[in-house]
């Protein structure tokens, strides 16, 4: 579900600090707004709002890392109701909330049932309360389709729920970064920036969101190396009542449901390494990572996965600025089942000029296992749009999805839009 105008997003616009992913942050620029700022950027929390926050907190029944949790962080707030000398702006709420609104128009297909219209809204509200000594906490929900559409069935506004899919405790020290709570530990970079109105749709297959984790990153380089990052994170699926939606159910996630790192327990973990602004490639950015994720109660293989990434950017002079990125993605025993594979490859180029954006995509995905024998399948994207300098975008794109020999053409439109407080 992520959307990006024709530029490569700056890291801070596409992760959290120590490596843990935003999730679906799409917007590229949101535009502050005055009021709301004033309003918010110093907000306190007094003393009775605390102990609102630690009963529900505590009540919550969320998981034990997450109850675990309630304890430091209210203890962390109360020392922040009295700010120390230089930290007069401690406690300091900031946010976000993208709006997208899309429609889909399904107008051919070698299979009927696949021609339909689709118009939707999302919304991706997110929070961040920063406390003293590096501590912050942070929050994302999303409003957004939670159900796949019948076949031949248009939708207007339907099928919408809000869940949320990060709420951690952060800390930071120097290059060190800390977290823990449900978060996306990071693997692979296209289901997060491929530009367009549909880039991300087959690499978001392999986003790794709603997990209960903790990761660690340090952050190295300097003098002509570099930026750099590494970061290892240990991780289970989300079976807690914060899998549940609000609005339209989703179902709520449980043990029983199976699935790789469904597991209640810290058996699945990954690396990454990623970097740029290196001397002499200053345009270059990079993205390694390995993962590992332990087989549910319906597998019978753990499953194991390395991503590659690498994006560059040209400036071509006149305000021309042309991103090349590629990424590929390897899974073994995928989805827990032993001997089965699965391949991505994703390239994309596009170009922006005077708030216009340009687009092309392509990603192949490959699936083999035993007794089905290969699968193949193919989706292309071309698109354009235009950002407005008051922070509005619009984008129009047709894409093309040969899945198990079934072939659709699909044309939509994005609007994009929020504010910053």
């Amino acid at each position: 579900m992520t959307r990006k105008p024709g530029h490569l997003p700056a890291p801070q616009d596409r992760e959290m600090p120590g490596g843990v992913s935003r999730g679906r942050r799409r917007l590229p620029h949101i535009p502050h707004i005055a009021q709301t700022q004033a309003a918010w950027t110093r907000k306190r929390i007094g003393k009775g709002a605390l102990k609102v926050f630690n009963h529900r907190c505590a009540a919550s029944g969320a998981a034990r890392l997450l109850n675990a949790m309630c304890a430091p962080m209210t203890a962390l707030a109360v020392a922040a109701a009295s700010p120390p000398a230089g930290a007069a702006d401690m406690p300091r709420i900031e946010g976000a909330i993208p709006v997208e609104l899309q429609a889909d128009f399904d107008y051919r297909s070698d299979d009927s049932g696949n021609q339909r219209n689709n118009v939707s809204v999302t919304l991706e509200p997110e929070i961040t309360l920063r406390l003293p000594a590096g501590f912050s906490i942070y929050g994302h929900g999303v409003i957004e389709q939670v159900k796949a559409a019948e076949a031949g069935e248009d939708r207007y506004f339907k099928d919408e729920a809000l869940f949320i899919e990060d709420l951690y405790l952060r800390y930071e020290t120097g290059p060190f970064t800390f977290t823990g709570g449900k978060l996306n530990p990071g693997f692979g970079r296209a289901w997060d920036v491929v530009p367009g109105v549909y880039g991300t749709d087959i690499p978001e297959e392999y986003e790794m969101s709603e997990r209960i984790g903790l990761t660690a990153s340090a952050a190295f380089g300097g003098d002509g190396w570099g930026k750099h990052s590494i970061t290892a994170g240990t991780f289970f699926r989300d079976t807690t009542v914060l899998s549940h939606a609000l609005g339209t159910s989703r179902g709520t996630t449980g043990h029983a449901d199976g699935g790789v790192s469904n597991t209640e327990d810290f058996s699945s973990f990954n690396l990454a390494l990623e970097g740029g602004e290196i001397k002499g490639l200053s345009g270059l950015e990079y993205h390694l990572a390995y993962i590992h994720q332990a087989h549910g109660v319906d597998g019978d293989a753990d499953e194991t996965g390395v991503a590659v990434y690498a994006a560059h950017g040209f400036d071509l002079g006149g305000a021309v600025r042309l991103t090349a990125m590629v990424e590929v993605v390897r899974f073994d025993d995928f989805g827990g089942m032993r001997d089965t594979e699965r391949d991505y490859a994703t390239i994309a180029l596009s170009g922006e000029w005077q708030g216009w954006n340009a687009v092309l995509s392509h990603t192949r995905r490959d699936t083999e296992s035993p007794g089905a024998g290969s699968v193949r399948d193919h989706f292309y994207q071309v698109g354009l749009g235009y950002s407005f300098e008051f922070g509005l975008t619009a984008d129009i794109a047709w894409k093309r999805l040969r899945e198990s020999a079934v072939e659709t053409d699909t044309v939509g439109v994005l609007f994009t839009y929020g504010m910053e407080f």
